[in-house]
């Protein structure tokens, strides 16, 4: 009998770490973010973006991945030894979606994650959209680079965003 509890204590033990539990939203480091996101499929296309996140470190956008649509409710995160998981239900095209997550890294200079929505439609059948997301902190924000801002090149003055070249404001 003691043999048998010496050998279930290591299996109970890893079993009760394999559970997730209930945690906050990660946070990311202060500075700025290259964010690459691509969608799970065939002919994919990576879309990159920059974003600054200030200090002290307010991340909306990590903080509720499921933003892409609207009213979410009940938004969980929970984490195990090697991922932190997010859940929540929201409303997308008239109907009810299933927002869920699975993020892995340091969040201090990278995360790797996917994100995938599952939204009912009238045929029946559920439209089940993927996504891959990386991130990782380049820098500290630079003066004059709004926080919280998706950062797109081409857009809104933005030109490279190499850290030694200075912002350019958009001609008015």
């Amino acid at each position: 009998m003691r043999r048998l509890l010496l050998l279930l204590t290591p299996v109970l033990a890893a079993t009760a770490h394999a559970s997730p539990v209930p945690a906050e939203a990660p946070i990311r480091m202060a500075g700025l973010w290259l964010m690459n996101t691509t969608p799970v499929g065939a002919a994919a296309q990576t879309s990159s973006f920059h974003i600054c996140i200030g200090a002290p470190a307010r991340d909306d956008v990590l903080a509720h991945p499921g933003s892409a649509v609207q009213n979410c409710r009940e938004e969980r995160w929970s984490k195990d030894e090697h991922y932190t998981y997010y859940q929540a239900s929201c409303e997308a095209k008239g109907g009810n979606a299933a927002v869920e997550a699975r993020f892995a890294g340091d969040f201090k200079y990278n995360f790797q994650g996917e994100v995938t929505m599952t939204i009912p439609s009238q045929a029946g059948a559920a439209e089940v959209t993927r996504m891959e997301i990386d991130g990782r902190r380049l820098a500290p924000c630079r003066g004059g680079l709004p926080e919280g801002r998706f950062l797109i090149k081409g857009q809104d003055g933005v030109g490279n965003l190499n850290l030694g070249e200075p912002i350019r404001q958009p001609a008015r």
